[in-house]
């Protein structure tokens, strides 16, 4: 039994559900349903009723999810007190972060950051969202950067808007529409989407087929990029149009070129995401200076 089981079994006890437990957790529900299955064969006792109208504890698994949640959370209370009270040296900031936020205000965080706390080392980590929240989870980083996060991480972790960005369109260079300085949304109805995939940016689809309903339509996602950057490449090549954050404008993205959008004015969130126990050491002077950028 390692750790990891504990959270999926704590998950799946507070949701009563596998497949709402598996987007929150950011794996599959055939994996944490084979995971809650060797759980149950290890300890030899069914922790879930299986019913028609869903799961429910058995008595095993009430007294079990207590234990779980006291193993969890004396767990990460332990390690962090050895970092903040017994290590040698200052453990360093680590943070998460997609590429899109790097050269917004987070740049100009540390930059601040770094003059207040020069003795600080700071350490990044460009991940995907599904990455960004299990390091999280894991402690292998301290904060996360990951623009629109799925409404359900509020539940465990602090979630906190940093800035409102507006949606814009990303078109191929050859595309018809590419020399327009703006147009409205529904003039790409008919055109093939490229979307994200669920795995790395799990809720960004619904967010696309949000701001297409606003002018509309529905949009017709055909590809799924892991990346940001696979999703430019897609566009370059002709595969499809997408919508973006336009702080995207900071990444590379040759043969293709961003245009506003007058309608609907859409907005996406720039978030940083923390775990609700105590801090790591410095990262409450972190968040100090990065709350001061709040729009």
């Amino acid at each position: 039994m390692e750790l990891r089981h504990l959270k999926y079994f704590v998950a799946v006890a507070e949701d009563l559900n596998f497949s709402r437990a598996a987007v929150r957790l950011y794996i599959s529900q055939p994996a944490l349903s084979r995971q809650i299955k060797d759980l149950e064969n290890e300890l030899s006792v069914m922790l879930f009723l299986r019913q028609s109208d869903g799961l429910k504890l058995t008595e095993a698994g009430k007294f079990f999810l207590e234990q779980a949640k006291d193993i969890l959370n004396r767990s990460y209370v332990s390690v962090q007190t050895i970092k903040a009270n017994y290590t040698n040296q200052d453990q360093p900031l680590v943070i998460g972060y997609i590429p899109t936020i790097l050269q917004s205000f987070l740049g100009q965080t540390l930059q601040s950051f770094g003059l207040a706390y020069p003795q600080v080392a700071v350490s990044f980590r460009e991940m995907s969202p599904s990455e960004q929240v299990k390091a999280l989870r894991d402690g292998g980083i301290n904060i996360a950067f990951m623009g629109n996060p799925p409404d359900n991480l509020e539940e465990e972790f602090m979630v906190k808007c940093i800035k409102k960005v507006p949606i814009i369109a990303l078109l191929s260079n050859q595309h018809p529409l590419a020399n327009q300085a703006s147009i409205n949304l529904a003039e790409l109805a008919s055109e093939k989407f490229i979307g994200m995939s669920e795995e790395t940016f799990p809720g960004r689809n619904d967010r696309i087929h949000d701001v297409c309903r606003c002018a509309g339509f529905i949009p017709n996602l055909h590809l799924f990029a892991d990346s940001h950057a696979s999703m430019i490449a897609l566009v370059a090549t002709g595969q499809g149009v997408a919508i973006m954050p336009s702080e995207a404008e900071a990444l590379p993205h040759p043969q293709t070129v961003f245009v506003k959008l007058n309608h609907p004015l859409y907005y996406s969130r720039s978030t940083a995401v923390w775990r609700k126990e105590t801090p790591a050491k410095y990262l409450d002077k972190f968040l100090t200076i990065l709350l001061n950028y709040v729009e």
